[in-house]
């Protein structure tokens, strides 16, 4: 059998880069791949759309593979994981989502993004592609944020049939309730809090990242 291909979808403010420590870890039987994403890339000239983002990874996974993939996606990228297995459940064999949010809370986005505002553009901007980072201003990462604002993902997930774990970072609090909900608006889920990891634990624990990938595709789908 061939290796499983898996995709990796960097949330707003990473880049595939990110990822490079968690697919280090990862076992051969594994085919791990990262998608940069347009739609992240320039959406001050052009509003974020998560269907394009979501078609977007699909064609790289029908380009990779003959094999569905398994989509691990963190923040927002596991939107455009859920919206990709949405689209085409043909193409997706699993999902691993860290920290989704089925809709979000106005009132947290209203705070994130006011505190977005204020920050330096240094601090929210991310590095330019060419460095291995984002390409995102800050201009770019408030326009993203404004797309979400009348978001609710709850009726698609129910009709989402591949396996799917859930996971957020036992610190991560603002996250807890939202990824609840997101197992329980699923058919197929399951939710695994890793203790002591906060949001961004590709970045922070890369090695128990991998682990619980790994753990939970060997489990699913078993080992090649």
């Amino acid at each position: 059998m061939s290796a499983i291909p898996v995709e990796f979808l960097h949330g707003l403010g990473q880049s595939p880069s990110d990822w490079d420590a968690v697919i280090a870890n990862l076992p051969e039987w594994l085919d791990p791949a990262t998608t940069t994403i347009p739609s992240f890339s320039a959406p001050a000239h052009k509003p974020f759309s998560l269907d394009e983002a979501a078609r977007w990874v699909l064609a790289d996974v029908a380009d990779r593979s003959e094999e569905p993939a398994v989509l691990v996606g963190l923040s927002l990228g596991s939107q455009v994981a859920i919206r990709a297995a949405s689209l085409e459940p043909g193409l997706v064999a699993g999902l691993i989502l860290s920290a989704p949010i089925a809709r979000p809370p106005k009132a947290m986005l209203k705070l994130q993004r006011a505190m977005m505002s204020v920050l330096p553009e240094k601090v929210v901007a991310g590095k330019p592609i060419e460095e291995g980072g984002s390409g995102l201003t800050k201009e770019d990462v408030l326009a993203v944020l404004d797309t979400f604002t009348d978001f609710d993902i709850r009726p698609e997930l129910y009709q989402i049939q591949c396996p799917t774990l859930v996971v957020v970072g036992g610190n991560d609090r603002m996250n807890h309730k939202s990824s609840g909900e997101v197992v329980e608006s699923m058919q197929d889920a399951d939710l695994q809090i890793i203790p002591g990891a906060g949001h961004e634990w590709n970045r922070t624990h890369p090695d128990q990242f991998a682990g619980v990938v790994t753990n939970w595709i060997r489990a699913r789908f078993g080992e090649n």
